[in-house]
């Protein structure tokens, strides 16, 4: 048995329905990646709750939302989909990886992707259908596309779709810890518009086991943050920025800016503006 198949054996007995219609779909693979779809409503009229699982060979990689300096995107396409518009897919915090090439932004072994969906009927039965583009990558990189379908019934009781739907959603980064583990500032701190540099401030208790993510524009070009300080507390980041080819403006971008530290993680974003201040926004 491949180590591929060896790891989605196992997890088929995490996921057996407690009752009632499955509301776990089957397992759709290729070499070295596996794919399914796991949903859950709790009762007719409920909005339904789903999630995409994405199973690794060991020792290979996906990408995260924004990738980094390499890597292919994820893309997922529900258009198929019945009775289920508007998905919204969530993504917890990366992994960052240097090959002392790139440094990109990835998931090893794992991943549990919440997805939201608007439902036209919740009263009604929802066929889920799924188009996945990914990149995994170990010593070379494949761009890889991946079906997965799924039908659920109203009110599908399924109590492990719904523990591992509610655990990945709890795996999102949220405000994290007011004074203690948090993104608080961002402002500009120089360069030009060309080149400009940014200062963040985050709250972290280890700064050492401290990453910080930042996504911007895609024509803009961040280099990977690395802290100014090095002790527990206020810890400042600066982040310089190649604009060259960009087209996006500075007035009006928005910065996203993830950080985790010890099985943590916290996300806040940012809107820039005329005067290179940033202002907090609901993301």
């Amino acid at each position: 048995m491949t180590p591929l198949r060896s790891i989605l054996a196992s997890l088929l007995v995490v996921l057996l329905p407690a009752a009632g219609d499955a509301a776990t779909g089957a397992w759709s693979t290729t070499d070295h990646v596996g794919i399914r779809l796991i949903a859950a409503q709790s009762a007719p009229g409920v909005p339904l709750q789903a999630a995409i699982e994405i199973v690794l060979d060991p020792g290979w990689k996906t990408y995260w939302r924004t990738p980094g300096d390499a890597g292919i995107p994820p893309r997922f396409d529900f258009s198929g989909s019945e009775n289920a518009s508007g998905a919204d897919v969530a993504f917890p915090a990366p992994e960052r990886s240097d090959d002392g090439f790139s440094v990109s932004n990835v998931y090893h072994d794992r991943v549990v992707l919440p997805v939201s969906f608007a439902q036209t009927d919740p009263s009604q039965p929802v066929q889920l259908e799924l188009t996945a583009n990914l990149g995994i990558c170990a010593d070379v990189c494949v761009p890889i596309n991946l079906s997965a379908s799924l039908d659920v019934s109203p009110g599908a009781p399924d109590d492990g779709a719904m523990a591992a739907i509610t655990a990945a959603r709890a795996a999102l980064p949220g405000p994290g810890r007011a004074g203690a583990f948090a993104v608080t500032g961002l402002e500009r701190a120089g360069g030009s518009d060309k080149l400009p540099e940014f200062e963040v401030t985050v709250m972290a208790p280890d700064p050492v086991a401290t990453t910080l993510f930042v996504e911007m524009p895609p024509d803009w070009y961040p280099a990977p943050p690395e802290p100014e300080t090095a002790s527990g507390g206020p810890v400042r980041y600066r982040i310089a920025v190649d604009r060259k080819t960009a087209t996006t403006p500075l007035d009006g971008a928005v910065v996203r800016l993830t950080m985790t530290s010890n099985g943590e993680a916290a996300t806040r974003a940012f809107r820039l503006g005329p005067d290179g201040q940033a202002v907090s926004i609901a993301d």
